[in-house]
């Protein structure tokens, strides 16, 4: 037996293909070797001399651990209910599975499945229900599971958890009149309890962006996440200042290969931010100042973003009056989209007003017609109930 972890899958998409390349990267992360013809294919651009066939079925037969990745698609495969000539390499490795659990009468000391994505009970063949399932992306335990059992099954023992420190939550009271849909979401972002770690925040001017990122700042900091903020509307920023700005505001010891060797090569910054085991954010704001300019969009989208999926211990908060198109990106399942819009709801403000300017109501203000006014464009709103608040009676 190779002591090795063979990944087991079915080509069914750009995307699926992606997060399992993910799994692979964090097993790999953990120090252990993994067998996935996408690590292959990088390290032998020819692919295996034997072909493909062969090399996936002695990684099937020879592997001393295999993970079959739960898609309909294998187990259609595997059932042989697919449609033909599609998924022979999962059929094929699925015929191997099926003797070596009859041949060892049920016995299944190698075989595990990991779930990916949520997938129906009644969708799993029969045959293979008993095991133990993994969902390493759920949550930091179900991963850290998955790479004891792996790790057992290689015999390893000096292997790493490649899981991240998060912190706990701690109570914190925002600046906000509202956002009950995106505060909740941030919180859970910086407590590594969110599977979408890109935010996408868009909004026309006025609407509190910089009010929310202002205060995610100020809890990411009490909860001692370290952070870079980085504002493209400063028109002098290039690629060296970004990259300039990581070395300022991160702690060295978070990026030591990138600081040593200049703080200027991105292939450095992206191996430190793969082996992070705290929590890091990265904040971008004002994004439509360099929409239209390819050489920072392009460098943020592929290099900076597309990062995100390997780099467990980061989160992206994106913000701007336009954000970038993400449905085809190598990053979209880890973003998640927030339109902000006008809060016109009285009693939000009522309850914000009461916490910053005590007082407020004895001035006979009529609350809804300022709101009226002001369309519930939380600037206008802020901005005239200040100056109502410092106005004499």
């Amino acid at each position: 037996m190779q002591n090795q972890i063979f990944i087991s899958y079915r080509h069914e998409s750009p995307k699926h293909a992606r997060i399992v390349r993910r799994l692979g990267e964090a097993l790999r992360q953990a120090k252990l070797k993994v067998a996935l013809d996408q690590f292959y294919l990088e390290e032998n651009s020819g692919g295996p001399d034997e072909g493909w066939p062969k090399w996936c079925e002695d990684c099937a037969n020879e592997s001393a651990c295999v993970l079959i990745i739960a898609s309909e698609g294998w187990f259609a495969a595997y059932d042989k209910t697919a449609q033909p000539l599609t998924g022979l390499g999962a059929a094929s490795e699925a015929d191997i599975f099926r003797q070596n659990i009859y041949d060892d009468q049920g016995i299944n000391s190698r075989i595990r499945l990991a779930y990916l994505n949520d997938i129906s009970s009644e969708k799993v063949p029969t045959r293979l229900r008993p095991w133990h399932q993994f969902r390493p992306f759920d949550n930091d335990e179900q991963l850290n599971d998955l790479v004891r059992w792996t790790a057992g099954r290689l015999g390893i023992q000096d292997f790493e958890l490649p899981t991240v420190r998060w912190p706990e939550t701690v109570e914190f009271s925002p600046d906000l009149a509202d956002r009950k849909d995106e505060w909740p979401d941030i919180i859970d972002l910086l407590a590594g309890q969110s599977r979408k770690r890109i935010f996408l925040i868009e909004g026309a001017s006025g609407l509190g962006k910089s009010a929310l990122i202002k205060e995610t700042i100020s809890y990411a900091k009490k909860i001692d996440i370290p952070l870079v903020k980085i504002d493209f509307k400063d028109s002098t920023l290039d690629i060296e200042g970004i990259l300039g700005l990581f070395e300022l505001d991160l702690d060295k010891k978070l990026l030591p290969n990138f600081c040593r060797s200049g703080a200027n090569k991105v292939h450095q910054l992206r191996k430190d931010l793969r082996t992070l085991r705290q929590p890091a954010l990265l904040i971008f704001d004002t994004y439509e100042s360099i929409a239209e300019n390819p050489t920072i969009a392009d460098w943020l989208s592929q290099q900076i973003l597309n990062e995100v999926e390997t780099s467990l211990g980061l989160c992206v908060i994106l913000a701007g009056q336009k954000i970038p198109s993400y449905s085809n990106s190598g990053w979209s399942d880890l973003a998640k989209p927030f339109q902000l819009e006008p809060i016109k709801e009285i009693k939000h403000w009522q309850s914000w007003i009461e916490r910053k300017y005590p007082g407020f109501q004895d001035k006979g203000v009529h609350l809804p017609t300022v709101l009226m006014l002001a369309e519930g464009v939380p600037g206008v709103v802020a901005n005239s109930c200040d100056i109502i608040a410092k106005s004499e009676n």
